[in-house]
């Protein structure tokens, strides 16, 4: 005899940040909770991004039209974590003032997504423009982002590295998909410190998931304004 069905699952809807696309989610089970504690117990940060990534592809119910971005998973496991283990989280903030750490509790439905206006094109001079592209954690993956050890300017260069789509001139429409790492790289030595400034502000301003948190310390009273920035601050 077969076990009986236990829960029927409620459905939320959502609105995937990079695409616009509207899509629902239900919470995750016992099985996908299990598998995200697995991966958080190895204290590899690839093993838990990956681990997300299914969560969210387990529990979301309509097919994801583009890929997913690092600000897409981080909003939608957001979202999907909310329903599934509780709408808030507890965290302890240190005082700007004394350090004292203060217990806040944050509303986890209120995150929001920054900087959504981006322009993602690039005038390098009067005849190139280079496109850009929002960064994946399957990106990442392939990359030397996630490496223990690696410093700020080398993270800034493999971002730009992911986050170049294609080259556009009066023309032809070059896809960077198409070219060699190493011909990418020569490209990118190639430019000005001011055409390159212009990527490197492109990565720095990939929208990231947010919230602002204020509050009057326990100890000395002065009063606090926190930004929550990207999951790793939420959880």
């Amino acid at each position: 005899m077969a076990l009986p069905k236990l829960n029927s699952l409620p459905s939320y809807k959502v609105t995937i940040p990079s695409s616009g696309q509207e899509t629902t989610y239900r919470p995750f089970l016992v099985k996908e909770q299990k598998a995200l504690m697995i991966a958080m117990e190895t204290q590899d940060r690839n093993d838990l991004l990956r681990g997300i990534t299914r969560t969210i592809m387990a529990c979301v119910e309509e097919d994801i039209k583009s890929p997913l971005t690092t600000f897409d998973v981080d909003y939608l496991f957001t979202m999907i974590r909310s329903k599934s283990v509780g709408e808030t989280v507890d965290l302890h903030i240190p005082c700007t003032e004394c350090e004292t750490k203060n217990p806040c509790t944050v509303e986890l439905d209120k995150v929001k997504v920054s900087n959504m206006d981006v322009n993602t094109e690039i005038q390098l001079n009067d005849d190139i423009v280079l496109k850009m592209k929002f960064p994946t954690y399957e990106e990442f993956f392939k990359s030397k982002i996630l490496d223990q050890g690696i410093s700020q300017s080398e993270m800034i260069f493999e971002l730009i590295l992911i986050c170049m789509d294609s080259v556009l001139t009066d023309e032809e429409c070059i896809s960077i998909k198409d070219e060699s790492r190493e011909d990418i790289i020569k490209f990118i030595e190639s430019m000005t410190t001011g055409q390159y400034e212009k990527l490197a502000e492109f990565v720095s301003d990939v929208p990231f998931l947010y919230q602002d948190i204020t509050f009057d310390c326990s100890n000395c009273g002065t009063s606090n304004k926190h930004v929550l920035k990207g999951m790793d601050d939420f959880f």
